[in-house]
């Protein structure tokens, strides 16, 4: 069967989609999002976490390390040079303390289904069922698509998270097996988009407009994350909402106010958190927001 690489499967999920579910994160993403809450998901490939509180110092990675990537510091401290590192995963192996672990899973696609099926009764009761996340699925297309198919073969209910930077081709096959799509629109600027994601929108756009227009019987949730000055501005919120209010088939807009979840995950994967300042949004703008969207005649809500 097709392998594929997960960061993890949480059961017993009541977001992103009806009822009780279950969702996968898959590794990989096109996208560099400077707010990404889900660092550890980017990378396709497995990755060494490191957790500077478990660490005991007792210096057996160093011992260990094929390539020389850990060291330590004048100060005692325990360094691990990303670029030097490899991912080999001994210094997980040898660490007791559990300061050290391989971030992801490589997983067939009978695998997975293996757990979906073990919670099928809470998708009959609930009306429940599967949602891919990450990530990005579609970075996955092959394992992702063999995922969907096996679920429709025994009636479980399907939804994807996408941002939608994917060719059309690769994301009409997928949609083919879906029940339900939610979508980013994270600026309306290609300019804008560019910065804070390290893409431009025009592939998205014109994916949600083909989305709308072929697979109308689809639900089609729009998402917005919102970032306080950074993409929570009037003019691109209403800019947003008159380019959803020009569609057929979507549902509603979801405004997803920034978190600082993610902020621990980036020193777990030594990187930097590019929004360290950021504060969370002001509710009574997301409020305002919410009102503005409504004044378009589109359902709204503020989260998942």
């Amino acid at each position: 069967m097709t392998r594929g690489t997960i960061v993890n499967i949480e059961r017993f999920a009541i977001h992103d989609g009806p009822g009780i579910r279950t969702v996968v994160f898959l590794k990989g993403c096109p996208l560099r999002c400077k707010w990404c809450s889900t660092p550890e998901s980017q990378n396709i490939s497995l990755e060494m976490g490191y957790y500077a509180d478990k660490c005991i110092r007792c210096a057996k990675c160093v011992e260990v390390c094929p390539v020389g990537a850990v060291t330590i510091s004048d100060s005692g401290e325990i360094v691990t040079d990303r670029l030097l590192c490899n991912n080999c995963g001994k210094c997980v192996e040898i660490c007791p303390a559990g300061g050290r672990s391989i971030i992801g899973n490589e997983v067939t696609a009978g695998q997975v289904l293996e757990e979906i099926e073990k919670d099928t009764v809470f998708y009959w009761n609930s009306g429940g069922g599967v949602t891919l996340s990450g990530g990005e699925p579609t970075m996955q297309a092959k394992f992702c698509l063999e995922v969907l198919k096996a679920c429709k073969e025994r009636g479980i209910h399907t939804a994807m998270e996408t941002c939608g930077y994917v060719k059309w081709d690769v994301l009409d096959k997928m949609l083919k097996c879906l029940d339900l799509v939610y979508i980013d629109v994270k600026h309306m600027s290609p300019t804008e988009h560019e910065k804070l994601t390290g893409k431009k929108n025009k592939l998205i756009l014109e994916n949600i407009e083909n989305m709308a227009t072929r697979y109308a019987d689809i639900p089609l949730i729009i998402r917005i994350p919102v970032i306080p000055g950074y993409n929570d501005s009037v003019e691109n919120i209403m800019s947003t909402a008159k380019f959803v209010r020009s569609l057929e088939g979507v549902e509603r807009i979801e405004l997803l106010p920034y978190h600082r979840f993610g902020v621990s995950k980036y020193r777990v994967l030594l990187r930097d958190y590019p929004m360290l300042n950021l504060e969370v949004p002001d509710e009574d703008h997301l409020r305002d927001l919410t009102e503005l969207i409504r004044s378009y005649d589109i359902q709204v809500q503020i989260g998942g």
